[in-house]
């Protein structure tokens, strides 16, 4: 659980470096920066009622409003608390409804870490701040995401997926940003 938490602490820092006059820029995942960290915090959020067994369509009626409130930085710690929480209490055997189907939450914690991480660098790019991720938040998400590449790309919720240009000598961030169609 220390990578969930070490993930959403990546993300939460990204929002917390954001400019004010940065929340209407566009980011390379084709949102604005405020849409993009309420796309995290409703994920965040959405897991959370996964894990406990609520219906994809209950969990998400239940989220249908606005998620960041009148404080972005408090809807962020919040949510990745209890996400990290709800991780915590499940099994990694536990079915989730996955983008395409069911599938056990050790492959859904994954695609939430991917989520997380990715996300952050997108806020960072689009605020024009130092792009550089935590390089053991890094590590330990690639490793851990590496070897189920094919599997996780299959989910058709990455973008262009990865270059297939990418050097071998290249950094991890670079090999991870590139692998979920981030081309920095």
């Amino acid at each position: 659980m220390e990578l969930i938490e070490a993930a959403s602490a990546e993300f939460e820092r990204a929002v917390r470096r954001l400019p004010e006059s940065s929340w209407d820029r566009p980011t390379p995942s084709e949102m604005s920066v405020r849409e993009l960290v309420e796309h995290v915090v409703f994920g965040n959020r959405f897991t959370a009622l996964l894990l406990a067994g609520v219906g994809r369509d209950d969990a998400r009626a239940v989220l249908c409003t606005e998620q960041l409130g009148d404080d972005a930085v408090t809807a962020v710690v919040e949510s990745a608390r209890n996400q990290a929480e709800a991780f915590a209490a499940a099994s990694p055997d536990q079915t989730v409804p996955g983008p395409r189907g069911d599938i056990p939450a050790s492959a859904f914690l994954r695609f939430r870490l991917v989520d997380l991480v990715v996300h952050a660098w997108d806020l960072l790019r689009a605020a024009d701040l130092d792009e550089t991720l935590d390089p053991a938040v890094v590590d330990g998400l690639w490793s851990l995401v590496e070897r189920h590449l094919d599997e996780m790309l299959a989910y058709g919720a990455y973008g262009a997926g990865t270059s297939d240009s990418m050097p071998s000598t290249a950094s991890p961030q670079l090999r991870l940003l590139d692998a979920f169609g981030r081309r920095p």
